[in-house]
């Protein structure tokens, strides 16, 4: 299956430059389209991020470091993806940025697959995987990786 080429939506509210971003990060991504200036927030919608690799890695910490640290980042629905590079690299994540929403990985056993839970930041304690409920079956859900490593992220939250 071919990727997708990346694309990018963008909604300006006030100084807030809000974009839903779509497709592959990788050598092929553009990420110059983007606005690197003009605005005091940027929020980024990874939902439908299908893939990112070391040179969308090293293209994407490069586009942050024209943004600047004054300017305030949110990352939101970010993708299993995201959050382990979130977790692996350092950089990917700055200090003026927050992650609003993440999707987790739950095992529903009455389906026998993994279903991707969307969760805000909030519900996650002491990283500890809050209990989530299989959509279709409603039987509780096991999360489906180690929550230590997985939920890493949120200790600069």
């Amino acid at each position: 299956m071919a990727q997708q080429g990346f694309q990018v939506s963008t909604v300006i509210q006030e100084k807030c430059l809000k974009m839903a971003l779509k497709g592959a990060i990788n050598e092929d991504a553009d990420l110059n389209q983007i606005p690197q200036t003009g605005f005091l927030e940027y929020y980024f919608d990874f939902n439908d991020v299908t893939l990112i690799n070391s040179c969308g890695i090293r293209d994407w910490i490069g586009f942050l470091d024209k943004l600047g640290p004054k300017v305030k980042i949110v990352y939101a629905r970010c993708p299993q993806i995201i959050i382990e590079q979130i977790n692996m690299v350092q950089g990917f994540l700055r200090p003026n940025a927050t992650i609003e929403s993440f999707y987790a990985p739950y095992y529903c056993e009455h389906h026998d697959e993994e279903k991707k839970i969307l969760l805000k930041v909030n519900e996650v304690k002491g990283r500890k995987a809050p209990k989530k409920n299989c959509p279709e079956s409603g039987e509780e859900m096991e999360f489906d990786a180690i929550e230590e490593q997985y939920f890493y992220f949120i200790k600069g939250q």
